[in-house]
């Protein structure tokens, strides 16, 4: 069902856009956001147009490229993050996370080739979001179990956060977090994005675990909204929402 509606918001949002939410495009005339025809002295100042910007663009790319190779990289020319110089050979598209049946997943463009510095981030701020998903998903199913001493009359679901003593429970656990990652937990440059260490000596630290984690983690990402979304519309906690 959850699928079923991002696919036909899809669809509106593509037949909006192109007149076409599936087969011929010279079926679907009528769509007020298709473009207008082209005489041909727009399209000749549209093509004169786009030649001067790509000659442009290759007399900058001509100059980047000799500025790298000569080291002289400066500040004006540092990655999106602006933390770090570009690293010319780096490519997201291969590094882990970028795996079956979606490959290399960026449609918005985020990820931009020789911004390591910036990729590090924005995987960071990924697998972080992913680990708290997946416990969030976690407790929001094991809360309708189980109590702890002491809260036996916290709600399950979104109340606990609001209701005493979950609220000081929630605010304890926000500034442990916090002093856990300005702390130990922060990220270290010499190191894969998200990698602590490994305190259990699980031994686990391979390149399919890793995939493994991002995949559990952007699965537990939709499941957590999913929850909390329809708590706020039905009132039901995770486990009430299926019926039990």
């Amino acid at each position: 069902g959850r699928l079923a509606m991002m696919a036909i918001i899809g669809m509106f949002f593509q037949d909006g856009l192109t007149g076409s939410a599936w087969g011929d495009w010279a079926l679907y005339t009528a769509s007020p956001l298709r473009a207008e025809p082209v005489s041909a002295a727009a399209a000749a100042a549209l093509a004169a147009k786009a030649a001067t910007a790509a000659k442009a663009a290759t007399n900058t790319a001509t100059a980047v490229g000799a500025a790298a190779a000569a080291g002289s990289m400066t500040k004006g020319t540092e990655g999106v993050a602006g933390k770090g110089s570009p690293s010319p050979s780096f490519d997201p598209a291969v590094q882990v996370g970028a795996m079956v049946p979606l490959g290399y997943f960026d449609p918005a463009g985020f990820c931009k080739k020789g911004d390591e510095n910036g990729f590090r981030n924005l995987r960071a701020a990924e697998i972080k979001h992913g680990r708290v998903a997946m416990m969030a998903a976690l407790g929001g199913v094991v809360q309708h179990f189980v109590k702890l001493p002491g809260f036996d009359t916290v709600p399950s679901g979104l109340s606990a956060v609001t209701t005493a003593p979950g609220t000081y429970a929630f605010v304890a656990l926000f500034l442990a977090a916090g002093a856990l990652e300005l702390g130990p937990w922060s990220e270290n440059p010499s190191k894969d994005p998200g990698n602590f260490g490994d305190p259990a000596g699980l031994g686990q630290y391979t390149e399919e675990f890793r995939q493994r984690e991002l995949n559990n983690g952007r699965f537990a990402m939709f499941a957590a909204i999913g929850i909390i979304s329809a708590e706020l519309l039905t009132g039901k906690d995770a486990v009430e929402q299926l019926g039990f």
